[in-house]
């Protein structure tokens, strides 16, 4: 379970640090069935990332089914994407897209579906190297990585403007022991209106069903306290004019 949990922060593929005006832990308790349960790990952690430091928090979700007598647990990852790559998803956070708007995610998918593009393949040094930082030098060269099935950048729901998922499967290969993994990073607007939050699952593949319709249900709550607290959803434009 250590090497799992070293290797869940290897797979943070996204970057952060700023405050958050959510609180997971009350929103898991809020939300969430009683089945579930979060734990907090506390502390801020940092990696290196692009030639600098990318703060991040973590904590851990679970789910006890005692009439299947199951146990599913995976890491939640909470950041910020850095200022420039949200500037440039920005304007896919409103619920009339443009034909611009409409390109861009048409571009952003097929670089993440083709396994030879830039994205891609930046995406794989970027797993790689935060395995270094997570395991250590030994990484190097006893562990690889493979990105397969993977979810389309998309909004979560047809009718949902504020939040966009992308996911996939993320498979190590550490001396001889294969660790398949499942990712989904869930994205929206921060309280500031100049960031976007990040929020990712990241589990075992197997048992990871109930973790995935939870974090669904979490990141669509977060997104709502984030924006506008109990106030309700408005048009994205008049919340980023209201933040000037």
């Amino acid at each position: 379970m250590k090497k799992i949990a070293a290797l869940a922060l290897a797979a943070l593929l996204l970057t952060g640090g700023q405050a958050l005006a959510y609180d997971i832990s009350a929103l898991a308790v809020k939300t969430l069935p009683k089945s579930f349960s979060y734990k907090d790990i506390p502390g801020e952690q940092r990696l290196s990332f692009g030639g600098g430091e990318i703060p991040y928090h973590m904590g851990q979700l679970s789910i006890t089914l005692k009439k299947a007598q199951k146990f599913s647990s995976g890491y939640i990852i909470q950041a910020q994407l850095p200022k420039e790559a949200a500037e440039q998803m920005r304007p896919y956070f409103r619920m009339n897209l443009g034909e611009e708007q409409w390109q861009g995610l048409v571009n952003m998918n097929r670089g993440l579906l083709d396994p030879s593009s830039i994205l891609r393949q930046d995406m794989k040094k970027t797993v790689l190297s935060l395995a270094v930082n997570a395991l250590g030098t030994v990484a190097e060269q006893n562990v690889s990585v493979d990105i397969s099935e993977i979810e389309p950048f998309r909004r979560l729901t047809a009718d949902e403007a504020y939040v966009y998922t992308a996911g996939a499967h993320v498979t190590y290969s550490a001396g001889g022991l294969i660790l398949p993994m499942y990712s989904r990073a869930y994205f929206f607007p921060s309280s500031d209106g100049q960031n976007l939050d990040v929020l990712m699952l990241f589990t075992p593949d197997e048992g990871k069903g109930p973790l995935v319709y939870a974090i669904d249900d979490l990141a669509k709550a977060a997104a709502k306290e984030e924006l506008l607290g109990a106030g309700g959803y408005k048009d994205l434009g008049v919340i980023l004019g209201e933040k000037k």
